[in-house]
């Protein structure tokens, strides 16, 4: 019986076991030609709370090419008219992330906000301008006891402050006018301010609009600003690897911009609704560079003494700013861009 020849280890065996071994392998090849039932997992939801203005590029740029989608994110971006208020949406528990510069940041931490720094993700040294009209302003000695639009606690009223200690002048010798920044182009057209210290993305604009009744103050030697993404510690210490995603997808639109920087300007002048002649203009003082500098801490220390000094926060001591920079991530991601000494 083919049973007995089975087990007996005859010839019959081995044709038995060679056909086991067929039906094995067309069960196989059947199973690998059937859909996969294995699904990945549903995209991370975040909300990146950024500016509309040429500061945040790398964010708009990495949204509109789908680079947070290719890392796993559902990416909600939540547009405010500047960093400080991009910030306060994370304080406020309505974002994850923030793209805001090094100012605001450090007021907040000042204030007691526990949050920190990814990376700086843009820097430049001409992206704050004092725009004043050239009919009640000829020189800068004229800015004296002149009214200027300012909005307190961000990279513009912190470069006003140099600019004007540069030139001999205190604060106390201007008339500062607190005003939102969005509101300051209508103001110093209508006259209702002299100058007023500003963002390029406002300023350009601004300028072209009162003509040769515009005139522009700027030093490069005294200031660069940082622009950074950040985020609560609590976030970064229980999600690290959606921290990667991010910066990966923002080191992805800093290639984009280095390689096709005229797609980038257009995505940026219809991210911002600005001409794109404006944006190119404002292009070439812009450094796309995603690191973590010594710099920046010595940047927020310089920065909280001149709060400290000028009352804009209660606190009388500067914090360690190491503590509110997040290197793992970066050094995860991009390690030779982690130039900051432990």
């Amino acid at each position: 019986m083919r049973m007995n020849n089975f087990y007996s280890g005859n010839r019959p065996f081995i044709r038995h076991r060679v056909s086991i071994a067929t039906v094995l392998l067309a069960c196989a090849f059947l199973s690998a030609c059937k859909p996969s039932t294995r699904q990945d997992p549903p995209p991370e939801k975040v909300t990146i709370a950024i500016s509309a203005t040429i500061d945040a590029t790398l964010a708009q740029v990495a949204q509109q090419n789908g680079y947070f989608s290719d890392e796993g994110l559902d990416a909600a971006l939540l547009i405010e008219p500047y960093g400080k208020l991009a910030l306060q949406d994370v304080l406020d528990k309505k974002a994850t992330f923030a793209t805001v510069a090094e100012t605001p940041f450090m007021l907040a931490v000042l204030n007691g906000a526990n949050v920190s720094i990814l990376a700086t993700i843009q820097s430049s040294q001409r992206d704050n301008i004092l725009l004043a009209r050239a009919d009640t302003i000829r020189a800068f000695s004229d800015l004296k006891g002149k009214k200027i639009a300012t909005t307190r606690g961000t990279t513009s009223d912190y470069y006003l402050y140099s600019l004007l200690s540069a030139n001999g002048i205190g604060r106390d010798d201007v008339n500062l006018v607190e005003m939102n920044m969005e509101n300051m182009p209508a103001a110093i057209a209508r006259g209702d301010v002299d100058a007023i210290a500003t963002f390029s993305s406002y300023a350009i604009p601004t300028r072209n609009r009162l003509g040769k009744n515009g005139i522009v103050f700027h030093d490069d030697h005294i200031y660069t600003s940082s622009f950074t993404i950040a985020a609560p510690d609590t976030f970064l210490r229980e999600r690290p690897q959606t921290a990667e995603k991010l910066l990966r997808a923002l080191v992805r639109a800093a290639e984009f911009v280095h390689n096709k920087p005229e797609q980038a300007q257009k995505i940026v002048a219809d991210f911002c609704g600005i001409d794109v002649r404006f944006i190119r203009e404002a292009w070439a003082w812009q450094r796309f560079d995603i690191s973590l500098d010594q710099s920046l801490l010595l940047a927020l220390e310089d920065e909280a003494r001149w709060a400290i000094r000028n009352k804009l926060t209660r606190a009388k001591a500067i914090p360690n700013f190491l503590d509110h920079i997040y290197l793992d991530g970066l050094s995860a991601v991009s390690p030779n861009a982690v130039r900051i000494l432990k």
